[in-house]
């Protein structure tokens, strides 16, 4: 092999395994984060205090307990006792208003006890028992598994059921008072994560990164070392290495964050969109801190091989 092609393939080689880097710390992190259930309950935990999603469960639980009460039991009563009155219609007109505006009251209080549920510690405590209970199914979910209860497909969007949240809230209204809750059908809180066509994807990623957790790092180290042999030039190979594999880190960072923003666009209800958009993008946090700290190793062996080139070729040779 000619003194150029060897340069050729050795440069090829290390970028190569300059790009394979972020696809060993994106591998990496989801096999500590995603398929892991303590980390994965420690870094989506906290979005239990994330007013997104607070607003989104106490919205949900409220209006499946004015909806169950008011619309489907009291009001058809009401409405058909005052129209069985006889009475003019003004008087029944003014009733009916009355009516709806003690159902009014009602679903106000209601919602009052829900937001207040959601911010006490132990919506906080309730919240991580859901996710551990439900992280099993979530990772079989991605494995391409067909979902067994705990995550919801709903139309286009895929969720996570809080069974123990909806539980705990149940029991909160009925130590608040509302002993008729108690009487209700099982509430339901959900949490969004994905649009079907997006769970579809992650199917794919996932099932690539899991081989990648070990093959990445392999490939990376095996390239990087061929290639520096090919080179016979260690700050040169550096320098094909870090620069391009800090590129591919860039590109990568700056393609979570565009998939954290995008990640829930095609999610119609709002409350339930800006949810799930802090979910993913506390999800991704530690994949973006860990990207950085990569990149920042990268930067610094980057810095040494062109100070040491630089300095290599300032340096006049002496002649023998």
């Amino acid at each position: 092999m000619g003194s150029r092609s060897r340069r050729i393939l050795a440069i090829t080689l290390l970028v190569l395994a300059g790009l394979l880097v972020p696809v060993a710390v994106v591998a990496t992190w989801t096999a500590r984060t995603v398929t892991d259930t303590e980390s994965f309950v420690s870094r989506v935990g906290p979005v239990a205090s994330q007013p997104e999603v607070q607003a989104l469960v106490s919205t949900q639980l409220a209006d499946q307990v004015t909806g169950a009460v008011i619309d489907d039991r009291v009001a058809p009563r009401v409405g058909e006792a005052i129209d069985e009155l006889a009475a003019p219609e003004l008087v029944k007109g003014l009733l009916r208003d009355v009516a709806a505006s003690l159902g009014g009251a009602v679903e106000a209080r209601v919602q009052n006890v829900a937001d207040k549920i959601v911010t006490s510690p132990e919506f906080q405590s309730a919240f991580d028992t859901a996710l551990d209970e439900a992280h099993a199914e979530l990772v079989a979910t991605l494995e391409g598994d067909e979902p067994q209860g705990t995550v919801i497909t709903e139309g286009t969007t895929v969720s996570i059921s809080l069974a123990t949240i909806a539980g705990a809230v149940r029991a909160e209204l009925v130590n608040s008072g509302y002993t008729f809750v108690d009487r209700l059908p099982q509430l339901e809180a959900t949490v969004p994560i994905a649009t079907v066509d997006q769970l579809e994807k992650w199917q794919g990623y996932y099932n690539l990164l899991k081989v990648m957790v070990w093959l990445g790092p392999l490939l990376v180290v095996v390239l990087l070392a061929a290639g520096a042999w090919l080179l016979r030039d260690a700050a040169v190979s550096a320098l094909w290495f870090a620069g391009s594999g800090f590129l591919a880190l860039v590109a990568v960072t700056v393609g979570v964050r565009a998939a954290v923003g995008s990640a829930t666009s095609d999610i119609a209800d709002p409350l339930a969109a800006d949810a799930a958009r802090v979910i993913v993008a506390t999800l991704t946090t530690t994949l973006v801190r860990n990207a950085t700290v990569v990149g920042l190793l990268l930067v610094i062996a980057l810095a040494a091989a062109a100070y040491v080139a630089a300095r290599r070729r300032l340096t006049p040779t002496t002649a023998s």
